[in-house]
């Protein structure tokens, strides 16, 4: 450890190391007279740390560094990281720790650039799908509301070891009988969109399958949240991302870190690029401007209609080509000569709707 983390190791409270260790996983194996044993359960074995009880001790600044020698080695991350986390009590940190080659500490322009935006948009989309009353496959414009929120999270200075950056979420003391503050429902939202994306990408990596990320949907994921993650790893440049509480406010879901690896990273822009496209199979309902209008052979035509639409999965805004029988199809023809929107019910396939079952032309008037 530097002179100055055994300075900050120093005034840090044995309050706030058991605090963090309770919320981290650990498990308080022993109370002796002048320190407390804890116990942490991995898959390759058991681990045990001491925290002291007493300030005064005299060995006190050695005890607490032999403390976060071993938490860091367990959670694998740099001493540093760890500090930040434990000087940050009154907030929910998320750490981000991108591995580039080169000289350490350091990172290529375009990948700290992009790595900052991916963070900014996994904090701006977790914030809209909390906000919103069902998913979305593809997130529009925000509303005020969640970028507001955004501009209260707080970016720590990068660190060396790597190139690790923290945003931390200030969470206000609080009950924890009584309902969430706004910065914990947010963090935990990007807990489930990250997990979440983190099984998919895992399964899709040898054989790529839009349908493992669909069926997550109700968890957070989105074009969004998955663009965010491979903007983090531009290049291919691996990194993982780390979740701790603030230790103030307890939480019932034990922080973790997850990985992402080049080929991680690739499954996620892909699944990405595709979401902002998707017409998922099944029964979906477009509402709004019709245009493109074309009379097939036969009986019936084609139609293309721009707006929202809403799949089982979620929603998004795009436009989608519909296939009409001929009485249906000349409702398109009329609403689009009147300028009027049209909602539009069927069933999804291969990208295009068809089996029509309703047809509405609505009061409101297109845009020109």
């Amino acid at each position: 450890m530097s002179a100055d983390e055994l300075s900050a190791a120093s005034a840090l409270a044995p309050e706030t190391l058991s605090q963090y260790l309770s919320s981290a996983g650990w498990e308080l194996e022993q109370s002796l007279e002048r320190a407390t044993l804890w116990t942490r359960r991995e898959d390759d074995g058991d681990f045990q740390v001491l925290v002291p009880g007493d300030r005064d001790l005299r060995d006190y600044a050695s005890r607490v560094s032999d403390f976060l020698t071993t938490v860091a080695a367990v959670e694998e991350r740099p001493i540093r990281l760890l500090l930040d986390d434990l000087e940050t009590a009154g907030a929910d940190t998320l750490s981000f720790r991108l591995m580039p080659s080169g000289p350490s500490g350091t990172i290529p322009l375009f990948n700290a650039v992009d790595a900052l935006a991916g963070v900014r948009e996994l904090v701006v989309a977790s914030t809209y799908a909390l906000m919103s009353e069902q998913p979305m496959l593809v997130q529009g414009r925000r509303p005020d509301s969640a970028l507001d929120f955004a501009r209260t999270v707080r970016l720590g200075t990068p660190r060396a070891g790597s190139w690790a950056i923290a945003a931390q979420l200030a969470v206000p003391r609080a009950d924890v009988n009584a309902d969430p503050p706004l910065a914990r429902r947010v963090s935990l939202q990007m807990h489930r969109a990250v997990r979440a994306c983190y099984a998919a990408s895992g399964e899709a990596q040898r054989n790529f399958d839009l349908g493992l990320f669909l069926r997550l949907t109700g968890e957070g994921v989105s074009a969004n949240v998955c663009d965010a993650l491979a903007k983090l790893g531009r290049d291919g440049v691996p990194y993982d991302v780390r979740f701790n509480w603030a230790s103030q406010l307890p939480s019932s879901v034990p922080p973790r870190s997850f990985r992402f690896s080049t080929r991680r990273i690739e499954v996620l822009r892909t699944a990405a690029e595709q979401l902002k496209v998707a017409v998922p199979d099944g029964e979906v309902t477009v509402e709004g401007q019709v245009s493109r209008l074309r009379r097939d052979i036969g009986e019936g035509g084609q139609a293309t209609v721009k707006g929202p639409i809403s799949t089982v999965y979620g929603s998004s805004e795009r436009s989608v080509r519909v296939l009409l029988p001929d009485a249906l199809y000349q409702q398109l023809v009329d609403a689009h000569g009147r300028r009027r929107h049209v909602r539009v019910t069927g069933t999804a396939v291969r990208g295009r709707i068809e089996r029509v079952s309703h047809v509405e032309v609505l009061g409101g008037v297109t845009e020109t």
